[in-house]
C-alpha cells in the first residue's frame, strides 16, 4: 500500500493563507483601522483643549463613527491617486510596447529602479537616523517611501518586460519579492500618512470649534450646590441665595458644550483660548443642574459679541 505523498509547497501556502484569512477577517481589519484613526483624531481634538479622551469612556462604536469624517477625504484622495497611477501605467505599457528595444526604454527602467531605491533608502534613513536625514518633514518620509516603492515596481517591471518581449512568462521569485516589499512599503506609507492626516484633522476641527464658541447661540447655564472657583474672567458666577427648599446655591454662565455623554458633560467657557484654557467635567448627579437656552440672533448683535468687551460672554452683556 503506497504512502500518501507529502503536500506540495503551493498547497501548504494556500492552507496558511486560508488560516490567516479566517482569523483576520476583512471586516475585523476595517473595524480596527476605523477604531484606530477615530481614536487618533479624537485624541488630537481633545488634546487641543487639554482634555484626555479617557475621561469620556468612548466605546469602539464611538471611535468608529468619528473615523468616518477622517477616512472619507483620505479615501477620496487615495482613489484619485489610484486612478492616476492606473492611467500612467496604461500609457507606460503602450509606450514601452512601441519603443521596445530602445535605449531610452532601458534607461528609463533603470532610472526608475535607481530613483526608487534612493527614495526608499532616504525614507528608511529618516526613520532610523532622523538627525542626519535630508528629509526633515514627517510627511516627506512616508511620501518618499511610497513613491520609492512604486518606482521600484515600475522600473523592475519595465526591465522585465523588455527582456521577455512578447512571449508570456511567469513572474520570477525575485520579482515576487520586489512586489511583496513594495506592497508592504506602500501599506506602511499609507498608514503613516493617514495617521498624520487624522491628527491634523482633529486639531483643525478643535480650532474651528474654539473659534465658534463666542458666537454660539446655544448657551449653557450650570447650577451647583458648591462653588467651582472658576476663573472670573471666563465664567460669571451668581449666588442664588439660601432660600428654604433651594438645593442649588451657585449659578455659572458663559459656558458652552464640548462633549455630551450619558453620565457627564464637558463644558468650556465662551472666551476659551489656548492661553486661557479652562474646562469643566460635570457629572450628571444631584450636585448640579444643566440648562440650555437658544438665543436667536445673538450672533447678529455686534455690540454683545464684541470680543474686546469687558464681559465674559455675549449673553451677559448689559444690553
Amino acid at each position: 500500500m503506497s504512502e500518501p505523498s507529502p503536500p506540495t509547497p503551493t498547497v501548504a501556502v494556500d492552507k496558511w493563507i486560508g488560516v490567516v484569512a479566517g482569523v483576520v477577517a476583512p471586516t475585523t481589519v476595517i473595524t480596527g483601522l476605523c477604531y484606530y484613526f477615530g481614536f487618533v483624531s479624537a485624541r488630537a481634538y481633545f488634546a487641543y483643549f487639554g482634555i484626555d479622551t479617557e475621561s469620556f469612556e468612548y466605546s469602539t462604536a464611538d471611535y468608529v463613527l468619528r473615523s468616518v469624517s477622517v477616512l472619507y477625504p483620505a479615501l477620496v484622495v487615495l482613489l484619485a491617486v489610484g486612478c492616476g497611477l492606473f492611467a500612467i501605467r496604461a500609457y507606460g505599457r503602450r509606450a514601452l510596447h512601441q519603443g521596445r528595444g530602445s535605449r531610452f526604454a532601458h534607461r528609463a527602467g533603470w532610472a526608475g529602479l535607481v530613483a526608487g531605491a534612493l527614495l526608499t533608502a532616504l525614507a528608511v534613513l529618516g526613520v532610523v537616523a532622523p538627525g542626519v536625514s535630508v528629509l526633515r518633514s514627517t510627511v516627506l518620509i512616508p511620501v518618499a517611501l511610497a513613491v520609492g516603492a512604486l518606482l521600484i515596481v515600475a522600473g523592475s517591471g519595465a526591465l522585465a518586460a523588455l527582456r521577455s518581449g512578447d512571449s508570456p512568462r511567469s513572474a520570477t521569485s525575485a520579482e515576487r519579492s520586489i512586489w511583496l516589499f513594495a506592497g508592504a512599503a506602500i501599506v506602511l506609507a499609507l498608514f503613516w500618512l493617514t495617521n498624520i492626516f487624522a491628527t491634523d484633522y482633529g486639531q483643525q476641527q478643535a480650532k474651528n470649534t474654539a473659534g465658534d464658541l463666542w458666537d454660539k447661540e446655544t448657551v449653557v447655564v450650570l447650577d451647583t450646590t458648591e462653588p467651582l472657583f472658576a476663573p472670573s474672567n471666563l465664567v460669571q458666577e451668581t449666588p442664588l441665595g439660601t432660600q428654604p427648599g433651594q438645593r442649588f446655591t451657585y449659578r455659572y454662565e458663559c459656558l458652552r458644550t464640548l462633549v455630551v455623554r450619558p453620565d457627564r458633560w464637558v463644558l468650556v467657557p465662551a472666551r476659551w483660548t489656548v492661553e486661557n484654557g479652562y474646562a469643566l467635567i460635570v457629572p450628571i448627579d444631584d450636585s448640579s443642574r444643566i440648562s440650555l437656552t437658544k438665543l436667536d440672533g445673538l450672533a447678529d448683535n455686534k455690540e454683545a459679541t464684541n470680543w474686546d468687551a469687558t464681559w465674559q460672554c455675549p449673553e451677559v452683556a448689559p444690553f
